[in-house]
């Protein structure tokens, strides 16, 4: 019995340890973990290529190369519609500023009665310059050249990242088979059936979910942008895609996208009440669309988490990890919800939860408890002629 303490203990401090190694490694391991996701999301459509009888070099090959055409075809025609908006954004900057000094903030002062003040362009811009030169200033050359070189070396090393990702995503799919045997052969014996029966469960779990959730991203960016640039607002587009793509963190594509929407329409329409009811009913439709259509077709519960859950765990993952951590949060929330589900089942099956407690009463009134297992009792009376013996059993 000490020597199985102890050798759970030495495994948790070596899990313990690697655990902590990787978290020094970080900046190290996050392109491999990157690349590792884009294997494991990729690796079913490289599959079928290779079923067809195509070389596995080359169905990865031809995986990648019809991911870049996409990006690319997609930037071609979205790129200059973003840039249209974006300049009709920065040529509406001015519209919005005499707007909210000549409409919004004499309604403030008059409505709360309070002192009316004026937004001013020059007395921002000298505020921000002072505040630049203060904190910002460059005391030497050398301070100056070490931060360009800092956040030279920064953005070669997010490069660097971006580059290397899919060639290490090319080596994991390439080796992927491999990669799961040896993987495979360090489980126990005793213990692989039940191991791969967890591990299929939440490659099921985790594959249903992340397809699902990118899809209804896609749509629901689509529903948004249609939406607003049906009811004339001129940054719709821009405003939909955010929202969509921000709605891979749950709830929060909805809030950003409708305070963007209502700041743009209040600067293009002023305090229209019309328009901003009609913005309204573009999120509340975009809502229904999620949660009556998309949400449960194309993800249905695969998490089973509830919606105070779902909240946790992704503040959960902003502060241990970021933003990063608020992107992944929810598919490693449905992984552990299938771990801890096998968990719980492991411990009904096991004595402490299922242990039967055995009453005797006997002659003399005597009453002792006996603790069993799987009901097999073994009584010895120390009188026998006590022939008036009950048993009764409590099942906890």
């Amino acid at each position: 019995m000490q020597d199985r303490m102890l050798r759970r203990v030495f495994i948790l401090a070596g899990i313990a340890l690697l655990l902590w190694v990787l978290y020094l490694l970080k900046p190290v391991v996050i392109p491999f973990v990157g690349a590792f996701l884009i294997a494991y999301l990729f690796s079913p459509l490289v599959e079928k290529l290779s079923k067809i009888g195509l070389p596995r070099w080359l169905s990865i090959s031809i995986v990648f190369i019809g991911i870049g055409v996409l990006l690319t075809w997609a930037m071609w025609y979205v790129v200059p519609l973003v840039w249209q908006q974006l300049m009709y954004a920065r040529d509406s900057i001015p519209s919005g500023i005499h707007w909210v000094n000549a409409t919004f903030l004499p309604w403030v002062s008059h409505t709360f009665n309070v002192e009316r003040m004026e937004i001013d362009t020059d007395q921002i811009s000298t505020v921000v310059m002072e505040y630049i030169q203060t904190n910002y200033s460059a005391d030497s050359i050398q301070t100056m050249a070490l931060r360009l070189a800092q956040s030279g070396l920064n953005f070669i090393q997010i490069g660097g990242t971006i580059v290397l990702i899919p060639i290490i995503s090319f080596y994991f799919l390439l080796d992927w088979d491999r990669m799961l045997n040896s993987l495979r052969r360090l489980i126990p014996r005793p213990y692989e059936e039940s191991t791969l029966r967890i591990v299929y469960e939440c490659h099921s779990v985790l594959g249903a979910f992340v397809k699902g959730q990118f899809l209804v991203m896609l749509l629901l960016g689509i529903v948004y942008a249609v939406g607003l640039q049906l009811i004339g607002l001129e940054v719709g587009l821009i405003i939909g895609m955010v929202a969509g793509l921000a709605s891979i963190i749950p709830y929060l594509g909805f809030a950003v996208g409708i305070i963007a929407a209502v700041i743009a329409t209040v600067f293009q329409f002023g305090v229209d009440w019309m328009q901003l009811a009609l913005v309204g009913v573009v999120f509340m439709i975009g809502q229904a669309v999620e949660g009556y259509i998309l949400q449960p077709f194309l993800l249905g519960d695969k998490i089973g988490l509830s919606p105070v859950a779902v909240v946790f765990a992704v503040l959960a993952g902003a502060q241990l990890a970021g933003f990063l951590g608020m992107l992944i949060a929810l598919p490693v929330a449905a992984v552990i919800v299938v771990l801890l589900r096998h968990l719980r089942e492991a411990y009904e099956h096991t004595q402490m939860y299922a242990g039967t407690a055995t009453v005797v009463s006997t002659g003399n009134g005597e009453h002792i408890s006996i603790e069993t297992e799987n009901l097999d009792l073994d009584i010895e009376v120390k009188n026998p002629q006590d022939t008036d013996t009950s048993i009764d059993n409590d099942r906890k």
